[in-house]
């Protein structure tokens, strides 16, 4: 597979902007739609729903809170405030949806759709449980203390930000080393060092209680989330039990210790396919003499394979 093959690598020849490929959004049947573009037609869908139709008081029975979630148990909130955003602006959803669509495809690959599925919604919750806890903290302790959430236990939380921060900290470790070239401001960054950046200053805003800190302890919950659980996604098996016995379908402990280290493999082919990707396109923009030793002894050992038939 060559690097204008990838998704991750825009149609124009560019390396690093992280586009998804038009190919994984071209119109095949629902089956066909990877779930990276199915959680993000569900939260426009929602989005034009709630406001288009107010009469279903999609905000008031989908937001999260500590008053509802802790002081009246209603724990599918921890699920449904992931598909709000704001109503007063696109921005919220745009950001979001942006951020999916460019990340989601790589974690979808390397985990499969099962997983990553529950990895998003996992990466959501708890970033919800952080913003719950650290509110009950803030409210029970009555003080000001750095890092808790000194607010009404009414005050609402929404939208995927959490579950989006958990894909850019898992792209950071399937990817860590391919580089984003970001529009504002116009700087390129490697994956793990754009993760880092960014969830550096969530947790920056959380313990000087900035503004919007309650989102930004979310956005830290669900990115400890997403470091955890792509190193451990044979965690993620048991998510939708409720809908049947996944160790019978696996087979026990046993299926589930060759699941982890087929994860653990696809995540490394991973790496090294996106690792090829950066230097081919170092090659298309400064020309072969610019290439490290290293990297000249990873062309050619990743050509040799290919010509060898190992794909």
């Amino acid at each position: 597979m060559g690097i204008h093959d990838r998704g991750y690598y825009r149609d124009d020849g560019t390396p690093g902007a992280l586009g998804a490929s038009p190919e994984r959004f071209r119109f095949r049947g629902f089956s066909a739609w990877s779930v990276t573009t199915w959680l993000i037609v569900v939260n426009v869908a929602v989005h034009l729903l709630a406001n288009l139709v107010p009469a279903l008081h999609l905000y008031e029975f989908g937001h999260l809170s500590t008053y509802f979630a802790y002081n009246r148990l209603e724990v599918w909130r921890l699920v449904t405030f992931q598909f709000l955003h704001s109503h007063t602006s696109l921005l919220h959803l745009g950001f979001n949806m942006i951020g999916l669509w460019i990340f989601g495809g790589i974690v979808e690959e390397a985990l499969g759709r099962r997983k990553y599925l529950a990895f998003y919604l996992v990466c959501g919750i708890f970033g919800g449980l952080l913003f719950l806890v650290l509110n009950l903290a803030g409210i029970l302790l009555h003080a000001n203390i750095p890092g808790v959430l000194f607010e009404d236990p009414r005050t609402p939380l929404i939208g995927a930000s959490a579950g989006v921060f958990g894909v850019i900290m898992a792209c950071a470790y399937i990817a860590p080393n391919m580089m984003v070239n970001l529009l504002f401001p116009p700087v390129s960054l490697t994956m793990k060092m754009l993760a880092y950046i960014y969830f550096g200053i969530a947790l920056f805003n959380v313990l000087v209680g900035g503004s919007n800190a309650g989102g930004d302890a979310a956005h830290v919950g669900g990115a400890l989330a997403g470091a955890f659980f792509v190193r451990n996604s044979h965690l993620l098996l048991d998510f939708f039990d409720v809908l049947g016995d996944s160790r019978k379908k696996q087979g026990g402990s046993r299926a589930g210790r060759r699941g982890k280290k087929a994860d653990r493999a696809a995540q490394k082919r991973a790496s090294a396919e996106a690792e090829i990707d950066r230097i081919l396109a170092k090659v298309k923009d400064e020309g072969l003499m610019s290439l490290s030793e290293r990297e000249k002894k990873l062309l050619a050992k990743d050509t040799e394979r290919k010509r060898g038939g190992g794909g």
